[in-house]
């Protein structure tokens, strides 16, 4: 993972404001052993996290910006693109075009998602 300023290094350590973490699937995301890539979305900083079995993946995305941005998740992880995301926490819109599904992030805004291989 891309080294990151401490102020932006904070937003992607876990999902807050959630219980998300108490699932031993999720968590397992989040261990010392897992695999944790950060991500190039353009406007959007992403960091992907896996377990060590690459069972599972959690997706975090954070807006740092002051207006909407938005990202083509089968374009960000084309390995995954035939995975079903589903919502953890955080904010966020969705739309879908004939190039995949697009997440829309307002301002400032931190969104997770989760995938199963």
């Amino acid at each position: 993972m891309s080294s990151l300023a401490p102020a932006q290094a904070l937003w992607h350590r876990a999902p807050v404001l959630s219980d998300c973490l108490d699932r031993p699937h999720i968590a397992a995301a989040f261990t010392e052993d897992a695999l944790v890539r950060r991500l190039d979305a353009g406007s959007i900083e992403g960091v992907l996290h896996e377990p060590a079995d690459r069972s599972r993946a959690v997706l975090g995305l954070h807006n740092p910006s002051l207006a909407e941005a938005r990202v083509n998740l089968r374009t960000l992880l084309p390995e995954r693109a035939d995975c079903t995301w589903h919502f953890l926490s955080g904010s966020m819109r969705t739309s879908h075009a004939a190039d995949g599904m697009y997440v829309h992030l307002d301002a400032t805004d931190t969104v997770w998602l989760t995938a199963v291989s």
